[in-house]
């Protein structure tokens, strides 16, 4: 009689065939081959070229190095080839039928071998229990009876990955319509069926992509009213199309086209890229290694760029390409203006576009004088206000004819186009740094928003004597008011002995000679000057004396104020001063402790009867205090509202110091301004946990009504025109505008959402539910995912709603809610939730009753609950493994660094102080049954696992005798019995190798498909 283990016979034929574990050079012309070689699955991934048993046969990969690809076939349990290789690819069996591909066609095989559904579908998954099956047909998902026979189809755009072994339910992902939504009404608008997606409106129309195949569709464009304007069918565009008028462009056959309403082709060019960036004008590139075109309205080339990086960049509003020699902008309302730079940048600043570069040498020479027809400004501080506004005025009347002999500025071409252009950007970029130095003569032009020049020819030739550095306005306005604009630039002049002068709002130059020192960051009005003899004054953004200087210094303003010193006086003797250089009856105590001013308010601290500092706010106009200095601290007023600390709680007050929050949170942080009288507060519902992390929840209020939103699961996203979109905590979608109206957009979570002027569109992940052997819906299609799947026999899944896992039976109630987040035990009619508070992880019976606690979160692997038992990690903090059993015992103790579920009675275990890396198999007993001898081993299946020893993979027995072991012999994958002989393939192969081997008696019995 054979011993049970047969090893040395099989080790003795595979050393005298000379094996190697890894295949050789001729092997290695095989992909297919390559991806068996033990690399691929030493590490415990597992392998792709041999399947668990299932219904008593498994799937093998077989075929020699010559071969593209190996084929499929199925062994039986003694590990003979029951089912003869001849499939592409193949899944294992399912309630007596096998899914099978030949070639790229699916179908599905008996036991026997013997077509049961000729191959015709392009994807199959297994029968369940029923006798029904879910293939793809035609690019829908189709359920089948045992026959091939249609039993249901399901929308174009569902997925399903099938029935499962042993489930009665199947889980099927289905794609949610889009939604587009009119902020300015607070209307929906009706989308035609079968829109899966929709792009940035162009030309008055809204292109929608209107599904056709599982994943795509043609696009058309719908009108207002969210009919069809142009039928996708009649454009047979694969991307969002563009119109300008009657001309649109499509994309087909990958390239770029222009056609008309009726789809037909204006032109024969094609194109790389198209972008539409204004009304009558395209961005082209032909090809991907040409040069870019830009085309007007019909299709004429009005520049072609010299750059390989040409490319449109976009800031509030405007649009501009850089090319090596020409700068190409867009204003807001669509002029296109061309202007020959060399070297040229856009800045855009307070909506107001800043044009820097080298203009053509032919248009450089300019009159020597001109430099020196800056306008100086009246400096006598001796003069009155009213003076020196008059000085100003006539300074401005002076500058308003320019210099002889001045070149135009470098504009080569204007074009005017239709207003309200909705760009495409084909770059997304910014410009220069703010409060960057302009180099000397790079600037060539200010535009306001409307597109006018501010500049003229004379005023631009000046400038080249200037070292032009443009003012930064403060980051925020004070007094919740918008703050006054400020001299577009500080001129320094290159020649030191030439006046300082600044560049007004209108363009103009003003200088005056006793103005030594101006400061250009983070200014406000009126603007500090100091003098050359040491005086210090302030000026309005046209270079009038605003405070005529008499002081010895002026600190910025900050609001309505600013701290000045007069001669003859120290820094303790500063004064505060208004815009018009008088001082502000403020108490003293005030003005000591004065820490921030902001419009008519000054925050401020005071010592209290124990002479610690408490906070108030002072109102200057008012002469009174708004809140008295009682409180711990006060943060700047962010528009109309303040953070305000009251007894180690933080709230918020107004301008007139009215609670607009109570003081009830633990940090000023919790409470985040997000503009327009919005703040967002953390929910009621948000709890910390252990390691830091936290589950966050809030809640948007309404400073101005103290209402607040319903709770949201993050932070809202800001859009245009101060809108902001949020995620709420029951997975739907909320858009708040900046009155405080708050409306529904969807009730799901968004896996994307836009803003098109006032339409809001919103496109939602699609969701599972689950369908029974009918294919009737069991599960609604609420949920993000099934994590996992539900577990049998207890019939329990852990499902995510949006925002939150929770646990439902295969009816969709949900189980145990107040538990919250587990997960069901396979086999064990348990439950498992983690406690963060405890740090712990607690099983429950089906009724949710406590049935113990096992130290450490997440410390029982839920997913590998089996056989009555599941794996938890002990709390020796080595993170080694052992059983539990359903009544809370702990049968075997945390001793493997490594311990699969319980299958057969056996689990794959690895301990690496006693055994190294090598795995063996333990019973319950916690004892070896079979020895660690494996570097690689799979759980049990049927009786029987796949393993890998001495560098080849094979399948063993519950006694660990080799059943089928996998070798390569003259350069094919081989099949040999318990001692070595060969089962597969059928015939001697003629090889020296294959001399050593014999043939098994009876190996030629396969199923011939």
């Amino acid at each position: 009689m054979k011993a049970p283990l047969a090893l040395t016979p099989l080790a003795l034929a595979l050393a005298l065939g000379g094996l190697a574990a890894v295949p050789g050079a001729a092997q290695a012309q095989s992909d297919w081959l390559r991806r068996c070689a033990a690399s691929f699955y030493e590490d415990g991934s597992g392998t792709g070229c041999q399947q668990p048993y299932r219904e008593g046969l498994a799937a093998v990969l077989t075929g020699s190095a010559g071969d593209d690809e190996g084929s499929w076939g199925y062994i039986d349990k003694q590990g003979r080839m029951a089912i003869a290789p001849a499939y592409t690819d193949a899944e294992p069996f399912q309630n007596g039928l096998a899914a099978v591909s030949q070639g790229d066609l699916w179908g599905y095989i008996d036991r026997k071998g013997q077509w049961a559904i000729p191959p015709r579908y392009p994807r199959a998954t297994g029968f369940n229990a029923e006798g029904t099956a879910l293939v793809e047909e035609d690019g829908r998902d189709v359920l089948i009876d045992r026959q091939g026979r249609t039993l249901k189809t399901f929308p174009l755009g569902t997925r399903t990955w099938g029935f499962q072994p042993g489930q009665k339910l199947a889980s099927i992902e289905m794609p949610l319509p889009p939604r587009l939504f009119n902020a300015a009404t607070g209307k929906a608008v009706t989308l035609p069926e079968g829109v899966m997606s929709l792009a940035a409106p162009s030309g008055g129309y809204l292109p929608a992509q209107l599904r056709d195949t599982r994943y795509g569709g043609w696009w058309g464009l719908l009108d207002t009213d969210g009919g069809w304007a142009i039928a996708p069918h009649t454009l047979r565009s694969r991307e969002a199309p563009m119109r300008d008028g009657g001309v649109l462009a499509v994309r087909r056959d990958e390239r770029w086209q222009f056609v008309d309403t009726r789809g037909e082709a204006l032109s024969p060019e094609r194109y790389e890229q198209l972008r539409l960036i204004a009304p009558g004008l395209w961005f082209a590139k032909p090809d991907r290694s040409g040069k870019a075109l830009l085309l007007d309205g019909q299709r004429k080339v009005l520049h072609r760029f010299a750059s390989d990086y040409a490319g449109m960049r976009e800031r509030d509003g405007w649009r501009f390409l850089i090319d090596d020699n020409a700068v190409l902008l867009i204003d807001p309302a669509g002029k296109f203006m061309q202007l020959a730079l060399g070297q040229g940048s856009v800045d855009v600043r307070d909506g107001q576009a800043w044009v820097s570069g080298v203009p053509p040498a032919n248009a450089v020479e300019a009159d020597a004088g001109a430099a020196e027809g800056a306008v100086p400004a009246e400096a006598d501080a001796a003069l009155a206000e009213e003076a020196a506004a008059d000085s100003g005025a006539q300074a401005a009347a002076d500058v308003a004819m320019p210099a002889p002999g001045m070149p135009p500025p470098p504009m080569v071409e204007a074009v005017s186009a239709p207003a309200a252009a909705a760009a495409a950007a084909v770059e997304a970029a910014t410009s220069a740094a703010a409060g960057a130095e302009i180099s000397d003569g790079g600037l060539a032009q200010v535009y306001a928003r409307d597109g006018s020049p501010l500049l003229d020819a004379a005023t631009i030739a000046q400038l080249r004597a200037y070292r032009v550095t443009p003012f930064e306005q403060r980051d925020r306005a004070r007094g919740g008011k918008p703050p006054a604009r400020l001299p577009l630039a500080l001129l320094r002049p290159h020649d030191y002995s030439q006046a300082t002068g600044i560049l007004t709002p209108s363009g103009r130059i003003v200088t005056n000679a006793d103005w030594d020192d101006i400061s250009a960051y983070d200014a406000s009005l009126p603007l500090p000057v100091r003098t050359r003899d040491g005086k210090a004054g302030a000026i309005d953004a046209d270079g009038n004396w605003a405070i005529p200087p008499r002081f010895t210094e002026i600190r910025p303003f900050r609001g309505a104020y600013a701290w000045a010193r007069m001669p003859g006086t120290t820094r303790r003797d500063s004064v505060l001063i208004d815009a018009r250089g008088k001082p502000a009856a403020v108490p003293a105590a005030v003005l000591d402790g004065a820490m921030e001013f902001d419009g008519d308010l000054i925050l401020y601290r005071e010592p209290d009867e124990n002479r610690e500092q408490r906070w108030g706010v002072w109102s200057v106009r008012d002469g009174a205090p708004v809140l008295k200095p009682a409180y711990e601290s006060i943060e700047k007023f962010e528009d109309d509202w303040a953070k305000v600390e009251d007894q180690g709680r933080w709230g918020v007050i107004d301008r007139k110091g009215k609670w607009a929050l109570p003081a009830a949170y633990e940090s000023a942080y919790d409470l985040e301004y997000l503009g327009d009288g919005l703040m967002l507060i953390p929910g009621a519902e948000s709890r910390s946990r252990r390691g830091g992390h936290s589950d966050r929840a809030y809640r948007l209020v309404d400073l101005r009504t103290g209402k607040a939103s319903e709770r949201l699961a993050e932070k809202p996203t800001k859009q245009k025109d101060g809108r902001y979109i949020g995620e709420l905590a029951d997975a739907g979608t909320m858009l708040f505008d900046t009155r405080g109206g708050a409306f529904r957009l969807s009730d799901s979570r968004p896996k994307r959402k836009e803003q098109y002027e006032d339409w809001i569109y919103i496109e939602s992940e699609d969701r599972e539910g689950a369908i029974d052997a009918r294919g009737d819906m069991k599960i609604p299609a609420l949920y993000g995912e099934f994590n996992p799947f539900f577990v049998q026999p207890e019939g329990l899944a852990r499902a995510y709603d949006g925002s939150n896992y929770r646990l439902i039976d295969q009816n969709g109630r949900t189980v145990l809610a107040k538990r919250g987040d587990g997960m069901p035990l396979a086999t064990m009619k348990r439950l498992v939730f983690h406690d963060d508070a405890t740090s712990s992880s607690v099983m429950t019976d089906l009724q949710g009753v406590e049935i113990t606690r096992i130290p450490g979160t997440y410390s029982v692997r839920d997913r590998s609950a089996s056989e009555g038992v599941a794996v938890y990690r002990g709390d020796g903090g080595n993170g080694r493994q052992g059983f539990v059993d359903a009544s809370g015992k702990r049968i075997v103790g945390p001793h493997f660094d490594s311990l699969g579920p319980l299958k057969d009675g056996l689990a794959v275990a690895q301990r690496l102080q006693r055994t190294g890396k090598f795995y063996g198999y333990i019973d319950l007993t916690g004892r070896y049954a079979i020895p660690p001898r494996y570097t690689w081993a799979a759980d049990f299946q049927e009786g029987r696992a796949l393993v890998r020893q001495d560098g080849f993979t094979q399948f063993i027995d519950t006694k660990g005798a080799p059943i089928a072991t996998f070798v390569v012999v003259c350069d094919t994958v081989t099949i040999l019995d318990d001692v070595g002989r060969i089962t597969w393939p059928q015939k001697k192969m003629s090889c020296p190798t294959a001399d050593k081997f014999e043939l098994a008696p009876g190996n030629a019995n396969a199923e011939q498909p």
